[in-house]
């Protein structure tokens, strides 16, 4: 599996488990939900981390990416607050839910169109394929 392939499975999987959280109604039992939404919360972790550590720095070097990896740094910090918000008990935990999503599929969007394009040029040359 290819970074990218790696990267597009942690963005559906994510998605996926915020709509598992969407469809939860009231007849679902607060300890399902509080296990799906501590995936969720431990899968984002985990993907900003790998993305910061081994991805960013390596897109930061290019023109075409480099506002773009400054602007995910920001929007990391951002979903990390929410995620931290999240974990505790609110009336607007919907409200959340919906910002966290809006933010996470708007973020991989402006990705998939320049990050993954220039890891795919510098994947085999920056041994990103590992």
């Amino acid at each position: 599996m290819t970074a990218i392939e790696l990267l597009k499975n942690d963005h559906r999987e994510v998605l996926s488990m915020i709509e598992q959280l969407e469809n939860t109604g009231e007849g679902a039992t607060a300890s399902s939900r509080i296990e799906v939404f501590n995936k969720l919360k431990g899968a984002l972790t985990l993907h900003t981390k790998l993305e910061e550590q081994f991805f960013y720095p390596a897109l930061e070097n290019f023109d075409e990416t480099r506002n773009l990896i400054k602007e995910s740094y920001k929007e990391h910090r951002e979903v990390d607050e929410l995620l931290t918000k999240m974990s505790g008990q609110s009336d607007d935990w919907e409200d959340q839910l919906s910002e966290l999503k809006s933010t996470s599929s708007t973020t991989w969007t402006k990705k998939r169109t320049k990050c993954f394009r220039r890891l795919r040029s510098c994947s085999a040359r920056d041994g990103f394929r590992r």
